[in-house]
């Protein structure tokens, strides 16, 4: 089997990336909020915040990855998933989820029901590039209050299932929250608001990382490391076979001229 250089290699690049921003990070953990756009990432953020730290609106705001501090945890906000038809913001979001971020939360909006196949296909890649992914990402649902309560365990429900049977995460901590809920709440300064968001279950999860950050990149700096080094093993297979093959074809084209000389010196003999 002729193994691909240039697959290999990306690989490569993507590890040593994101070994090399482990290495020299501070201790705060970094965040990464994805998801398709209008899924209310920006909305989460404030709700986490406290205040209106990032714009929500009908058009695209975030195009490239947006990093802010709060209470010691670096945020990044990243383009929204499947807005731009050239890929380019994906391709920041994924170098976002891929190379920058510790955790990450991966956003659905419930009112657009179960994840549709683009989303699974992100995760999916997000599962194959991430180690120990399971440990490194919790699905957030948004957008609770627009859902009944029936409603929204259907959904729950439909989006457990499909984790577990099309997707490569088979597990996935998920959380269901209402942030314009919460948002509401601080402003009305009406707790039972704040209560009913699910945010304190957010809360709970961003401090378990803060707490952990150092524990979980030590682990996955030497998981990286090996990772590296298997993908350098193999890029080095890859290129022994490629010359091994070259060296075939240059052996096999110096029979066929030796024997088409032959030929040649018969004939004219």
């Amino acid at each position: 089997m002729k193994l691909d250089i240039s697959i290999m290699s990306e690989k490569f690049q993507h590890s040593l990336s994101r070994l090399d921003k482990i290495i020299y990070s501070d201790q705060k953990p970094r965040i990464a909020v994805f998801g398709k756009y209008n899924h209310g990432k920006s909305t989460l953020l404030n709700a986490i915040f406290g205040y209106e730290a990032f714009k929500s609106a009908d058009k695209r705001e975030t195009v490239e990855n947006l990093s802010i501090e709060h209470d010691d945890v670096m945020w990044i906000d990243t383009p929204g998933l499947d807005a731009d038809v050239h890929g380019k913001d994906d391709a920041a979001a994924l170098t976002g989820a891929f190379e920058m971020a510790d955790y990450l939360f991966l956003v659905h909006q419930v009112t657009a029901g179960e994840l549709d196949k683009y989303e699974l296909d992100i995760f999916n890649r997000l599962a194959v590039n991430t180690t120990d992914y399971s440990q490194k990402m919790c699905l957030v649902l948004t957008q609770i209050d627009q859902k009944t309560g029936d409603e929204l365990n259907t959904i729950i429900d439909k989006v457990q299932q499909q984790v577990s049977l099309e997707s490569q995460f088979k597990e996935v901590k998920i959380i269901p929250i209402s942030a314009t809920r919460y948002l509401r709440g601080l402003e009305e300064n009406k707790p039972i608001f704040c209560e009913k968001s699910g945010i304190s279950t957010l809360f709970d999860e961003i401090e378990k990382i803060k707490n952990n950050v150092i524990k979980t990149r030590e682990k996955e700096k030497f998981e990286l490391i090996n990772k590296i080094a298997h993908s350098l093993n193999e890029m080095e297979l890859a290129i022994n076979q490629e010359m091994n093959i070259n060296k075939n074809k240059q052996v096999s084209l110096k029979s066929d001229i030796t024997c088409e000389l032959n030929k040649l010196i018969t004939k004219v003999a």
